[in-house]
């Protein structure tokens, strides 16, 4: 019997992350990319959107399906700080190839080196061979 409960109380839960995983790879795709907006804001309005509901509506809350939309949007908001955080770990592999595919470096020119440093090279020779021949 107690089995049976388990999984009533189970069931709902894996499903509802199910949808809230699928619903926040498919707005991260076509919407949460194209806007840009500093993490800390969205870790604010996701800590907003965990309190206030909780403190307000708590009665309404509790035997409804706004406990889920609630969830989705709180965990959809935090989802989305730890993408533009990096705390995902794939901001760094996105860093990196924006390192070799946009960064303009400057060339290597061998051919200018001054005529005091020229001078100062064939000096060195000179004094080693110097050396070498006592």
């Amino acid at each position: 019997m107690k089995k049976m409960e388990f999984i009533k109380m189970l069931l709902p839960m894996f499903l509802e992350v199910i949808v809230i995983l699928i619903a926040y790879n498919v707005l991260k795709i076509y919407f949460l990319d194209n806007i840009k907006i500093n993490k800390w804001v969205i870790l604010i309005i996701s800590a907003v959107v965990l309190v206030i509901p909780n403190i307000l509506w708590i009665e309404k809350i509790q035997g409804s399906m706004w406990r889920y939309v609630h969830t989705g949007i709180f965990l959809v908001l935090f989802l989305w700080f730890l993408d533009v955080s990096g705390l995902n770990g794939k901001s760094k592999i996105n860093k990196r190839e924006e390192i070799k595919k946009g960064t303009i470096r400057a060339k290597a020119k061998p051919g200018r080196i001054n005529k005091t440093n020229i001078e100062v090279i064939s000096e060195s020779k000179k004094v080693k061979k110097k050396v070498k021949k006592k």
